[in-house]
């Protein structure tokens, strides 16, 4: 009896790797997480990976299954053509990495490599609150900005390994430095990092919060998910901060749905918690600054498959390079 075909779709983050058992219809028939904080070489990463890989495939033909492709979610740049990590904040053994040259010889099913926040964007369209939805710009709010792009029902990949990199258009020109050198970065207006940097700021310049006490404390103790709490309290300060994250939104899906007329906006990541303290706010400067597209066309929605967007992404890579060999 023929087993059934699945894949292995594997996040990699900077604390821990996800990895799950993804059938063609994308349902998750087995998932396991590992700590990865401890690997710190590229070779250990490299020999940690074949083994829990093979391990889960073995596993995957006991229970009747039969494992046909892997996907790979990396967070940073990558060039998935060559299937290379060239730079990774969140995982820096990874810099630099041959990571699918390094895999091929040791593992028997074709592989393939994406940034995560392209295969959020992919998970979503696939199975969560982007179906239905041809034109579609996913964006992820954590510590930085992230974003992926789907254009006529398949993932947007641009040259060079970068797209999509909705983070860094400039919102205000004369802005903050961003990391990535550029000046007034959608990431310096909207990700946690650079709204809670934000936050003491104006802490610091006298703003009223009932976080004052917390920062004179102890200033780290301050982090996002703090004002998200804030925010639910209904503090002046954190909700003046989300009201500028979704102004600041709404500026760059605005220039985004202008240039390529998406019908669908995603939100996901962990500062999408303040939905309800920066959506209104998204809304109304969205829709007055649509002035040549009507407003009523595109929609903005939360994630729905919260941390199973990204294996479920790399899992509908792994199917889509099947069809593709197979043309």
């Amino acid at each position: 009896m023929a087993k059934k075909p699945v894949v292995l779709a594997l996040d990699l983050g900077g604390s821990n790797v996800r990895w799950a058992v993804v059938s063609r219809q994308g349902d998750i028939l087995g998932r396991w997480e590992q700590a990865t904080a401890s690997l710190t070489e590229q070779d250990s990463i490299i020999q940690g990976l074949t083994e829990v890989m093979l391990a889960s495939a073995e596993e995957a033909r006991s229970q009747g299954a039969e494992v046909q492709a892997a996907g790979f979610g990396v967070p940073g740049r990558v060039l998935p053509q060559e299937g290379l990590v060239a730079f990774s904040p969140n995982v820096p053994a990874l810099n630099d990495c041959p990571l699918i040259p390094s895999l091929k010889p040791v593992l028997p099913w074709p592989l393939v490599l994406e940034n995560d926040a392209n295969l959020f964007a992919l998970g979503e369209h696939w199975r969560g609150a982007g179906r239905g939805h041809e034109q579609m710009l996913g964006i992820t709010l954590g510590t930085g900005v992230g974003g992926g792009l789907i254009l006529n029902g398949a993932l947007w990949q641009g040259a060079g390994g970068t797209s999509a990199e909705v983070g860094h258009l400039t919102i205000e020109p004369e802005g903050e430095k961003c990391n990535c050198g550029n000046r007034g970065c959608l990431e310096t207006m909207a990700s946690a990092a650079w709204t809670v940097k934000w936050v003491k700021k104006e802490l610091n310049k006298g703003a009223s919060s009932w976080l004052r006490e917390l920062w004179e404390a102890d200033p780290t103790a301050i982090v996002g998910e703090t004002l998200v709490t804030a925010a639910k309290m209904r503090d002046p300060l954190a909700l003046k901060a989300f009201e500028r994250v979704g102004q600041s939104l709404a500026v760059a899906i605005a220039d985004v749905v202008l240039l390529l007329g998406l019908s669908r906006v995603v939100l996901g990541g962990r500062f999408t918690r303040a939905w309800d303290h920066f959506f209104p706010a998204l809304q109304e400067e969205l829709y007055r600054r649509l002035f040549l597209f009507p407003p009523e066309a595109v929609s903005v929605a939360p994630a729905e498959l919260d941390d199973d967007a990204g294996i479920l992404g790399a899992a509908r890579l792994a199917w889509d390079s099947l069809a593709d060999q197979e043309e």
